[in-house]
């Protein structure tokens, strides 16, 4: 079972109205989300509706789970040791000391935030390293840029990594919500949902609790290191499914390693690179 935790509700402050927050909650969790963590402030604003078990709430440096008796999870940098409720977030933001396998191992359960390389590093030997270090739950948060973020949690699902960290929109950069769980979907890691909430009134919802936050437009982007199942997604979403010859030498090229203009692909280097095959 793939658990997808929403961090939305811990990255954005300040929201319009505490009706306007319930309702931005109530439609990630329609969208796909099992778990929604949120600030502490934030959570205080839901605190009059009694926000349930499927919150998770971050701890700001100071603080207690015993000051929040309802909640059953927590996340916090620097947490106390040996607290089984709460994830300790490890923040890496270069690769080089987590592959040289020098960082001793950790049993507990964390939070690893990790910004987002290049594309054309090799998942296999990212996500062996990440397991040879963190051997207790992992809760997988690539951030940086969300198209590079939400193709490393779908390479992390893949790998049976079971807890992917997400954004509605790829807000903040990390992997955007609606993106990963329709293609935990395709590739059959997730049951459909009863009734599928448009991603336009997700957004609505967004905006209307957050008025002033700038939206990105996230995009999933690919590379020569990309699973199949990924650049078949991709390609699909884009309108090339119904061509498997054009599908096959699309990622064949993609594969062979495109660097024009960066190591990744966003949507128009992929048409760009359909066109050099027409």
């Amino acid at each position: 079972m793939i658990t997808v935790i929403d961090r939305t509700l811990s990255v954005l402050k300040d929201p319009s109205s505490p009706s306007a927050l319930r309702r931005l909650a109530d439609a990630i969790f329609a969208s796909g989300a099992d778990v929604i963590e949120i600030s502490e402030s934030n959570y205080r604003i839901l605190s009059q509706e009694k926000p349930d078990g499927r919150f998770l709430l971050r701890l700001e440096r100071g603080s207690s789970p015993a000051h929040f008796p309802g909640v059953k999870r927590f996340v916090s940098t620097g947490s106390a040791a040996g607290n089984v409720v709460m994830s300790e977030e490890y923040i890496v933001n270069g690769l080089d000391l987590l592959l040289s396998g020098a960082v001793p191992a950790v049993l507990r359960p964390v939070r690893l935030s990790l910004s987002t390389p290049a594309l054309d590093c090799s998942p296999a030997t990212l996500f062996s390293a990440i397991r040879n270090t963190f051997l207790g739950h992992i809760e997988f948060a690539p951030h940086g840029d969300s198209g590079i973020a939400t193709s490393l949690c779908a390479e992390w699902a893949l790998s049976d990594g079971n807890m992917p960290v997400t954004t509605v929109s790829g807000v903040g950069g990390y992997a955007s919500l609606s993106d990963l769980t329709v293609f935990l979907r395709s590739i059959r890691r997730r049951r459909p949902a009863e009734k599928q909430l448009d991603p336009a009134e997700l957004l609505e919802r967004l905006r209307e609790a957050f008025p002033n936050e700038t939206v990105p437009a996230t995009e999933m982007k690919v590379s020569p290191s990309s699973s199949i199942h990924i650049l078949k997604f991709r390609l699909e979403q884009l309108g090339f499914g119904g061509s498997p010859a054009k599908l096959k030498t699309l990622s064949s090229k993609i594969r062979a390693g495109h660097r024009t203009p960066s190591p990744y692909l966003d949507g128009a280097a992929i048409f760009a690179v359909s066109r050099q095959i027409d």
